[in-house]
């Protein structure tokens, strides 16, 4: 059982505390451009076409037939040699993008060696059968193979940005329309097809015109040629838009047709968004001094100690207010007895069994960071910069080189973990090491969870793990029992040593995913509103359980996991291996979208 949620906000800080036991989606293809041929596959049961087999032509986009027309060789840029015979049966559109085409006597196709085009309608020849919903005849484009059906045309079961969920996109309940920069974002096209796709003919259309290292892209022309793949696999392929390609800001309409190997082509999707390109005042981490939001993690507060008594078959970790000459973060590490009193010297080198232990928390804590911000310009270090706020909450981003964060002991309210100036869009370097910013204490403070965890009379996850090691209920201190030097060294291998991996890295895990919360809250995350506005911070609605600059989001991570930035955690979600910053506030942090006007 975990105390009930609790959530305040005083003066500019956000707090987290610890937890109790539309627009956007699919929309019209682009009407700017005329209509192209991009897949194409024969019905029949022979090695070559014959008369009354079918051939199933896919366009770029949804097509209408013109009364009246027949589709025959006349419309199309077919292979020396090669014919669709005489066709006399009228075509059919199927689906919204598709022409079935009845081939006539005398067809000659070579399936895997034949190619295909629509015709430009010119001076009275050409294609004069297919046409957009705005009357655009169809035209040529670059020949394709002709293949044979297998069946079962391939399908775009999605179009995002940076594999953002219809929740969060603008697609879901909460309404609103994405926003991302104009360059660097992921285009991700998620696909479905019984033997998979063909990633070389997937088709990626804007209705806006693009720059592309210095020429143009025309509306509704093939973006893939001028993408980066960043990955495919048989479900999905994602495209960066390179640094000298560049949308332009305004409302646009990206859409998808994928292709399998048999020439099939899906029907469109396509996915509304909103481009505006970074300032300064926008771009979360503007590189024009600093080359990345550094955070200082400091661990030297010093403003108290702490005295373990025992309450009950349970510990109460009492705070008592004043200087002890030790870092207030070793001494809820005493506490809990991952800490010894009289430690163990030379356990590796000349380092004593306190001074492993916090070195492997820290590199812990580091590596979880590392994973929480992979793909982000954000970086940790343990080195004190020589720059100095000097008593000041905060600078402008380009005045100062770092942020930091102060990982410490007790709280000034109960149940709160963490506490953060919170900076909209990341425009400042902040000091969260202030032991009073507006009356309030600002940082990590571990001695919550200690207090509660070993609060606790019945048997939690936190219990069984750091009993062993608490005096007062029965256990003895890293680098108090016999052995312990050799186990924390790696020579000995028992139960024990097992205990002390398993505590050390859990409780560093669990500060990782604070120190994420909180450093998040001063670079922006989570701006309360819908997008573009914000980040759907503070829609208890849509997104049950969301506090004011926090969301939840339960259905979007397994069981036992949850999103970084919720405005409460209890220790086992905060130490699960599938938390992390749902993908919309970690493709802020990626600089791939961005919130307000």
């Amino acid at each position: 059982m975990t105390p009930p949620s609790q959530w305040a906000a005083l003066a500019a800080a956000l707090c987290l505390t610890v937890a109790g036991c539309k627009s956007g989606g699919s929309k019209p293809a682009p009407t700017s451009s005329a209509p192209t041929l991009v897949g194409a596959a024969c019905v029949t049961n022979t090695a070559s076409p014959a008369a009354g087999d079918q051939l199933i032509l896919t366009f770029s986009k949804p097509v209408a037939l013109v009364a009246g027309r027949l589709l025959d060789d006349a419309d199309l840029l077919l292979a020396a040699g090669d014919t669709l015979g005489a066709v006399t049966a009228a075509p059919t559109v199927v689906g919204s993008n598709a022409v079935f085409v009845l081939l006539g006597a005398g067809v000659r196709l070579t399936p895997g060696a034949s190619t295909i085009s629509l015709r430009s309608p010119a001076n009275g020849v050409g294609n004069d059968a297919v046409r957009d919903g705005d009357g655009l005849l169809g035209v040529a484009d670059t020949p394709i193979p002709v293949g044979v059906s297998d069946g079962a045309p391939p399908v775009v079961t999605d179009v995002t940005i940076a594999r953002i969920q219809s929740e969060l996109n603008g697609g879901g309940a909460a309404g609103g329309t994405l926003q991302t920069p104009s360059t660097g974002f992921t285009i991700c096209v998620e696909h479905d097809d019984n033997v998979g796709i063909d990633p070389a003919r997937t088709r990626v259309y804007a209705d806006r015109t693009i720059l592309a290292g210095g020429a143009t892209v025309v509306a509704g022309a093939n973006l893939v040629p001028f993408l980066t793949v960043e990955q495919s696999t048989l479900d999905e392929t994602r495209y960066v838009v390179p640094g000298d390609r560049a949308f332009p800001d305004g409302a646009t309409t990206l859409t998808a047709i994928v292709l399998d190997a048999s020439g099939l082509g899906s029907t469109p999707r396509s996915f509304a968004l909103t481009v505006r390109a970074f300032d300064e005042a926008r771009q979360p981490f503007e590189t024009r001094v600093n080359p990345t939001q550094t955070w200082f993690l400091d661990f030297s507060r010093d403003v108290e100690s702490f005295n373990v008594v025992a309450a009950g078959g349970a510990a109460d970790v009492q705070v008592a207010n004043g200087a002890n000459g030790r870092s207030d973060f070793a001494d809820v590490l005493l506490a809990l007895g991952l800490l010894a009193p009289t430690p163990v010297p030379n356990v590796v080198g000349s380092l004593d069994s306190n001074q492993v232990v916090t070195q492997r928390f820290q590199q812990e804590l580091l590596a979880r960071l590392a994973t929480f911000y992979d793909g982000t310009k954000v970086v940790f270090t343990l080195t004190a910069p020589a720059e100095s706020f000097g008593g000041t909450a905060n600078f402008d981003y380009n005045a100062f080189g770092h942020s930091r964060m102060a990982i410490a002991g007790s709280a000034d309210a109960a149940g709160v973990l963490g506490r953060a100036i919170f900076d909209s869009n990341n425009r400042t370097q902040n000091d969260d090491s202030l032991v009073s910013f507006g009356s309030v204490r600002l940082g990590v403070f571990l001695h919550t969870i200690v207090d509660f965890g070993l609060g606790l009379s019945f048997v939690t996850s936190f219990r069984q793990t750091y009993d062993p090691f608490v005096a007062v209920l029965g256990g003895t201190a890293i680098g108090a029992a016999v052995g312990d030097g050799g186990r924390l060294a790696g020579s000995t291998n028992d139960v024990r040593r097992t205990q002390i991996d398993v505590a050390i890295r859990d409780f560093a895990r669990f500060c990782a995913t604070v120190v994420a919360h909180e450093c998040g809250h001063s670079m922006g995350l989570v701006q309360d509103g819908a997008m573009p506005v914000g980040l759907y911070g503070g829609d208890a609605v849509n997104f049950p359980g969301s506090t004011e600059g926090h969301i939840r989001n339960a259905s979007l991570f397994p069981a036992g996991a949850t999103n970084i930035m919720s405005p409460s955690l209890s220790y086992d979600t905060a130490i699960h291996s599938a938390t992390a910053f749902n993908r919309l506030n970690l493709a802020y942090l990626r600089e791939q979208v961005t919130y307000g006007n």
